[in-house]
């Protein structure tokens, strides 16, 4: 990943960013956080709350937020189909997608808006956020990020098989390099991961032992699914998903059975998820 080696420069106008996206699963008191953490105008803040969370448990305010826009899904969509849900239901030039389980450096925000005013910057794919308290790490991670539209136009959406978490970032990172899209860091943006106890994954952390049992066991199949994909782990990778010309690079909806397998798993049924606007 190439650095924004040219600092932004002061004259660059700022305009608010456009979406702030965030996807909850158990952890409301970090959602605050992150929201209390917003510097920033914001036209919108998307939260998908996951598994019929009650939305009316926290109050979620903040003067920088010019619009909340809260949606319900009846059960764990997974973090693929819930980005995508955000890719697909909020056109933009571009997104800023956030853990819950993070919150933004003062001043964040600024930097990032002014970054994103320049019209070459959404000549990238993916721009990353470093992270603080991880001694700065950029690289791939996929803790808070912006996505651009060309993304959808170059690389395409999350791979949905991969389901409920870990491999999607690993996979679309694949992509990226695979159809050898402009990615960049964004200079003077970081944001911090976790909360007093983990650094990170704090959604895996804190369900019940069972639950995190079969989200493991999902994250071993998300594994193989990925590695089989693109043949990782023999020389000559494949160029089409699975070794086959008719699936292209962007397709997120290739026809697999890890999907229903790891939601029957986690949730014991292959249901598809109901989204209700709050």
């Amino acid at each position: 990943m190439s650095s924004s080696s040219e600092k932004v420069e002061a004259a660059v106008e700022a305009v608010p960013i456009p979406y702030l996206c965030v996807l909850t699963l158990v952890r409301l008191d970090l959602l605050k956080r992150l929201i209390d953490s917003i510097d920033y105008p914001v036209n919108n803040v998307v939260i998908l709350f996951q598994g019929n969370v009650k939305r009316d448990k926290i109050n979620l305010v903040n003067t920088f937020v010019k619009k909340f826009i809260f949606i319900s899904s009846n059960m764990n969509i997974g973090v693929s189909r819930g980005w995508n849900y955000f890719l697909k239901n909020f056109p933009s030039s571009y997104w800023l997608i956030s853990g819950d389980d993070c919150f933004f450096e003062p001043s964040t925000l600024e930097h990032i808006a002014k970054f994103m005013s320049i019209p070459s910057s959404l000549e990238n794919v993916f721009c990353a956020i470093k992270i603080k308290n991880r001694n700065n790490v950029p690289a791939d991670f996929f803790n808070t990020f912006v996505v651009t539209k060309l993304l959808l136009e170059k690389v395409g959406l999350f791979d949905e098989n991969i389901y409920p978490a870990y491999y999607e970032d690993t996979d679309l990172w694949h992509r990226i390099e695979l159809t050898k899209q402009k990615v960049a860091v964004i200079d003077d943006a970081y944001i911090h991961s976790g909360d007093n106890k983990q650094t990170g994954s704090c959604t895996l952390h804190s369900v019940h032992p069972l639950y995190r049992e079969k989200m493991n066991e999902c994250y071993k199949r998300n594994e193989i699914y990925y590695k089989t994909k693109w043949n990782i782990e023999n020389k000559g990778q494949f160029k089409h998903p699975f070794n086959n010309p008719k699936f292209n690079v962007k397709n997120h909806r290739i026809p697999h059975i890890n999907y229903f397998k790891n939601q029957k798993i986690l949730l014991g049924h292959t249901n598809p998820p109901t989204f209700t606007i709050l």
